[in-house]
């Protein structure tokens, strides 16, 4: 019986024990006893690159230190930072920077907040490795959550299938921005919100002036960006919202020739070819303009994507108007970014600049807390939305520039679209994916310069991109840098086609179109 008794006692006390090591846990890791006592939050990135002493974040890190001294930042080089600005040395072996984030998560000296992609979440999410945010924020009485732009929190509680993991303050948006006198020129109606990408081409079709001296396109996908590399660089803008990749990045086999962008490429290569779309931008104007570098400004594009900051120059331009010129104000709006039928509420228009979360292994629970409360709050908000750059979550401060009227609820209406970085997971795993994407261009001239049936460009893209990633592969597994060039896989007989078109980019160019592309 007394043995009995003893094994009871001593379950019991290990019962309590347990009960009681979270608790003490829990003590030692939400560190302040006094807002007096010197404490460290660390900070990590899944980006790699955090600058000299997290530089790269100081601009969402200045106020929380400004403000709370006694609170020390930390930021942990998950990887050498060196290869960023200097590149790898022979010896050094190429690091995830997403990987190397996950293993300082769980490391000795965890990151209390990290700092993320969108496209990160998802899998840290289903590691555990959030704490979910939504309790915390409901324990804030005093905390109002309500004003936070919807679109902006619907997109962050997609990858936590609603519950909410990570927030943003602030946030990149873009709108189509339309030239009212062009419309009223034409007798065509404005375009308004929620228009389908068809709808807004088929109203660009109409407001369209052929005119060789002073054309006006009907739509441009930039104010900046013209001729066939303009509309193949931002084909993006519009296939992103369907998933679409032209390569599988897990197994990286070619999927250009499908049902889906034979449609995209038909659709495009119409605009192009029906002048409906910038053109070339070495244009011989009547009457030279200051803007002519800027094809909505100069008059040639009566849509245009454009950032919310580009607003600033509009307004700029037309407040200075009379100082300028051959320039006259614009009279302009601006509506939501056009919508697949398939994904009505979501479109390529909103990315978040800074994603923050906290670590289920933070040793410092209360000050990252303290962080993400702070950053997310009406005085962070107050002096952010003095940015040209950006939006801020709260949209009581997203106000009219300068007390311009303009819709500019169309910055804030659409969900982010599910977004995957392709083309960085392609950079990182085919040294020379540049090459197969300008193969993709040189196929999109031919549709379009020598009338080249859709399928069979993509058909021709598809299986000679996918002898171009194999060389690639071999080269690399054989010790190379996998870089094969793009016109090593090319005949005679392609290149003698390649070169017969005048208007494509020759192969004198294509250095210089690297480095855009690189930048």
């Amino acid at each position: 019986m007394r043995n009995h008794r003893s094994m009871k006692r001593i379950w019991m006390f290990g019962l309590v024990l347990a009960m009681l090591i979270p608790v003490l846990a829990a003590c030692t890791k939400q560190a302040p006893a006094t807002d007096n006592t010197v404490r460290t939050l660390r900070f990590a990135t899944s980006d790699g690159y955090i600058g000299d002493n997290g530089s790269a974040f100081r601009e969402y890190t200045e106020l929380f230190e400004f403000e709370h001294k006694n609170i020390q930042l930390e930021f942990l080089e998950t990887i050498n930072q060196s290869r960023y600005r200097f590149g790898l040395l022979p010896d050094e072996v190429e690091v995830d920077p997403f990987t190397a984030l996950k293993e300082a998560m769980t490391g000795p000296t965890p990151p209390d907040i990290v700092i993320l992609n969108y496209d990160d979440l998802q899998e840290l999410i289903n590691e555990n490795l959030l704490i979910s945010l939504d309790e915390m924020f409901m324990q804030e009485k005093d905390f109002n959550m309500d004003n936070i732009v919807p679109a902006v929190m619907e997109g962050l509680r997609k990858p936590g299938n609603g519950t909410l993991y990570a927030v943003s303050p602030t946030f990149y948006s873009s709108a189509v921005i339309y030239n009212k006198q062009l419309f009223l020129n034409r007798g065509v109606e404005f375009p308004t919100d929620n228009m389908t990408w068809q709808e807004v081409f088929d109203l660009a079709r109409r407001v369209t002036v052929q005119d060789e001296q002073n054309p006006v396109y009907g739509f441009s996908f930039t104010s900046y960006d013209s001729g066939l590399w303009g509309l193949y660089h931002n084909m993006g803008m519009y296939v992103q919202p369907l998933g679409l990749s032209w390569i599988d990045p897990e197994t990286l086999q070619m999927t250009a020739n499908t049902p889906a962008w034979q449609e995209v490429w038909t659709t495009l290569t119409d605009l192009y070819k029906e002048k409906i779309v910038p053109q070339d931008l070495a244009i011989s104007r009547e009457n030279p303009g200051p803007f002519d570098w800027d094809l909505f400004l100069s008059g040639r594009a009566a849509m245009a994507i454009v950032p919310y900051s580009y607003l600033h120059e509009v307004v700029a331009a037309n407040n200075q108007a009379e100082r300028i010129d051959n320039f006259e104000a614009v009279d302009w709006d601006v509506v939501t970014v056009p919508t697949h039928p398939e994904a009505r509420e979501t479109g390529a228009s909103v990315y978040y600049s800074a994603i923050f979360a906290i670590n289920a292994n933070a040793e410092n629970l209360e000050d990252a807390w303290r962080f993400i409360k702070y950053i997310m709050g009406e005085d962070y908000a107050r002096i952010k939305s003095k940015s040209t750059y950006y939006l801020v979550a709260r949209q009581d401060y997203i106000k009219p520039i300068q007390g311009v009227e303009y819709n500019h609820d169309a910055f804030l209406k659409l969900s982010p679209p599910d977004y995957t970085d392709y083309e960085t997971i392609l950079y990182e795993k085919l040294p020379d994916y540049w090459s197969i994407r300008y193969l993709g261009q040189q196929k999109f001239s031919d549709v379009i310069y020598n009338g080249k049936d859709v399928q069979l460009a993509l058909q021709e893209w598809e299986t000679e991109g996918q002898m171009m990633i194999q060389r690639q592969l071999e080269e690399r597994e054989n010790g190379g840098d996998g870089e094969v060039g793009i016109f090593g896989t090319l005949t005679d007989e392609k290149l003698k086609l390649l070169e017969a078109s005048g208007e494509m980019i020759n192969i004198e160019t294509t250095d210089e179109v690297a480095v855009d592309e690189t930048e």
